[in-house]
């Protein structure tokens, strides 16, 4: 029976942990949680829609929120850009604070067919980057780098934003399809400014 219980207990444990990283306060501001950290992102290699080499280093230093679309998706893609748009219209001009929209379709989604989707949604400048990549590089970041997807399913089915700090440490997962976390999110973008 002992035995048993051990999984439940180190779970339990580990949920405490999370629990209590929440609840660290920030310096400066008694009143405000820090996010936790839930991971890093590690390093990649990928190309803009301009077909420059585009690497974690370009975004050194930067606050950023991340999603995986692609530019004929039919499902939750289109809301999830909506919603990241309204994102990045609260935050736009600010240069600490950058966006990263990666397509999971390669083979479709060249840097100019990707230059053809930011027009369209009247995206330029530096701040809102839309990448591709090989396939094996877009789908080891996907799951092993921001955690979202798995080798089971697809991950254009992830409809996640997720926020990233100064660090490249990853601090929020927010369903980009729900307007209230899309909310969320945007008031949580400022906690991670001031850590700065």
């Amino acid at each position: 029976m002992k035995a048993k219980r051990i999984p439940f207990i180190t779970a339990s444990l580990f949920t405490f942990a999370v629990l209590a990283a929440a609840v660290v306060l920030q310096p400066g501001n008694s009143k405000t949680p820090a996010l936790p950290v839930l991971g890093a992102v590690p390093d990649f290699f990928l190309y803009d829609s301009s077909a420059k080499e585009f690497k974690l280093e370009n975004l050194k230093g930067k606050v950023f929120i991340a999603d995986f679309i692609f530019t004929t998706c039919s499902g939750i893609c289109p809301m999830m850009t909506k919603n990241m748009m309204g994102v990045y219209n609260a935050f736009k001009g600010n240069d600490s604070v950058r966006f990263v929209s990666i397509s999971v379709n390669p083979e479709y989604d060249s840097p100019a067919v990707l230059a053809d989707y930011a027009k369209k949604l009247n995206i330029s400048g530096r701040q809102w980057h839309f990448l591709t990549g090989s396939r094996e590089e877009i789908s080891r970041l996907a799951i092993s780098g921001f955690k979202i997807g798995s080798v089971d399913e697809p991950v254009f089915h992830s409809g996640y934003l997720v926020l990233v700090d100064g660090k490249s440490q990853i601090r929020g997962y927010y369903d980009g399809t729900k307007p209230a976390l899309v909310r969320k999110l945007i008031e949580d973008i400022p906690l991670l400014l001031k850590e700065k």
